[in-house]
């Protein structure tokens, strides 16, 4: 019977032998699959998260558990951070001289495709459940779709040419089913985005104590409404979210990420079998400075400049407790966000909530659930900073980018706000870099327009 390996076995990719190793915690007998849809719901999470890493086989960070959050954090490194590290794909990205094999970029396409792909597996594999169980799986299925399709628009997505990214919405078993897709439109992807988690929203229970629920969609909706430009109703989702009360905002700042916090929407799991920071990639492996850290490989590669460090007050604890001086062998200055290896990792909390219904209240000149002043001074509260009598837009997303600093938001703010980078190169020359420079755009990997002659790579990369 035919096995396929959703890690290495994706749709766009042809260029993979047939003869695919097994990795049991990801990869199912396709036609056991259809029969164990619980276990491809698990293993669709699980590829998301964490698998084997770089010293054993190139996934471990692929996507929440590294790649999509550091890696948009160096792209916009200019007056923020340096990468400090020897593996060539990162500072390739933070110079912003991406090659079009650079190894972080193959591996975001190949690992978010083979997600989005187990996610078409399961809508393809619901008329096997039981009746009341397809309603749930379902809901999942287009969950994790749409904020993968999402993720990856964000890195790939050419306003200039309106190119997206390939909408891969029918499951691929078998090599005679391969697609060879286009690029969807910026607008059609969006659409497929929306759609796809509207519906999840609909679907998914009011509470999950594992997977998402109801108000992880709607997070997730806020983010993408407010990407897209959609200030109404990432203000409506975002309100959705922090009104219903299910989470709030935690009395200590470093709860968040050291530990359980009330305000965690969304987060990866990380455990002793399922994670990041311990095989010589993750982001406690990237960031952490500390060798006294267990389990961690604590190599220090990130360090955080301090034109950054100096724009927090003194007394602002996100200084004091999330931003530390390392002590392994680069001494770098860096963030304590991600020290911890078996920490779970935040992808998406409440503070994000309020600060989007900051900005697009102060955007709409409205005050939907509360001013942006209020919103704004909730965050600096728990941080022990000064509050603000008033704000402007440019409080709200220097606030954003205090708040949420070393979480994978900085390129894509920076791109959506038109917001111009000026400060030094790594080699200490002064720079300025307009949001709409094409090397903010990440190029289709070598591989992918290789074995498919429909993929148009981006204009800076031909």
């Amino acid at each position: 019977m035919k096995k396929i390996s959703f890690i290495l076995f994706i749709a766009l990719s042809l260029s993979c032998s047939k003869e695919l190793d097994i990795n049991p915690t990801t990869s199912v007998d396709a036609t056991q699959a259809k029969q164990s849809i619980d276990l491809l719901v698990t293993g669709a999470y699980s590829l998301i998260g964490s698998g084997p890493g770089i010293s054993g086989g190139g996934e471990e960070g692929a996507l929440y558990s590294t790649d999509l959050l550091l890696n948009a954090d160096l792209l916009a490194s200019e007056n923020y951070m340096q990468w400090k590290g020897t593996f060539n794909q990162y500072n390739e990205v933070s110079k912003k001289a991406i090659s079009t094999t650079n190894s972080t970029i193959t591996r975001m396409w190949a690992k978010g495709y083979a997600a989005i792909n187990m996610a078409n597996t399961i809508l393809a594999s619901l008329s096997n459940a039981k009746e009341s169980d397809r309603n749930g799986f379902k809901a999942q299925a287009l969950f994790l779709r749409g904020i993968i399709h999402f993720e990856l628009l964000r890195f790939w997505m050419e306003p200039s040419t309106n190119l997206g990214v390939p909408l891969m919405t029918q499951a691929t078993e078998d090599f005679a089913q391969i697609q060879l897709p286009n690029r969807a439109t910026i607008d059609a992807c969006y659409t497929a985005i929306i759609n796809d988690l509207s519906d999840a929203q609909s679907l998914l229970p009011a509470s999950d104590a594992v997977y998402a629920n109801q108000l992880t969609a709607a997070a997730f909706l806020a983010r993408v409404y407010l990407h897209k430009g959609d200030y109404a109703k990432a203000l409506a989702s975002a309100d959705a979210v922090i009104s219903s009360g299910n989470y709030s905002l935690p009395s200590s700042v470093e709860k968040g990420f050291n530990g359980t916090s009330s305000e965690s929407i969304f987060e990866i799991q990380q455990t002793t079998l399922n994670n990041a920071g311990t095989n010589n990639d993750g982001l406690t492996t990237f960031y952490a400075c500390d060798p006294t850290t267990p389990g961690s490989a604590s190599r220090g590669d990130v360090g955080i400049n301090n034109q950054f460090i100096n724009q927090y007050e003194p007394a602002d604890k996100r200084l004091t407790l999330l931003i530390y001086n390392g002590t392994c062998n680069k001494a770098s200055v860096t963030s304590a966000k991600w020290k911890d290896p078996y920490a779970n990792i935040s992808v998406i909390r409440l503070s994000e909530m309020y600060l989007i219904r900051a900005e697009c209240n102060a955007r709409l000149s409205s005050a939907v659930g509360d001013t942006p002043v209020n919103d704004v001074n909730a965050i600096r509260s728990k941080a022990g900073a000064s509050a603000y009598g008033s704000v402007v837009l440019d409080d709200i997303l220097l606030e954003r980018d205090l708040e949420l600093a070393f979480e994978g938001q900085r390129i894509h703010d920076y791109k959506r706000t038109g917001k111009q980078i000026a400060g030094v190169d790594n080699q200490g020359n002064p720079i300025t870099i307009k949001y709409t420079d094409p090397q903010f755009i990440f190029p289709i990997p070598q591989t992918e327009i290789n074995t498919n002659k429909n993929l148009a790579q981006n204009s800076y990369y031909h």
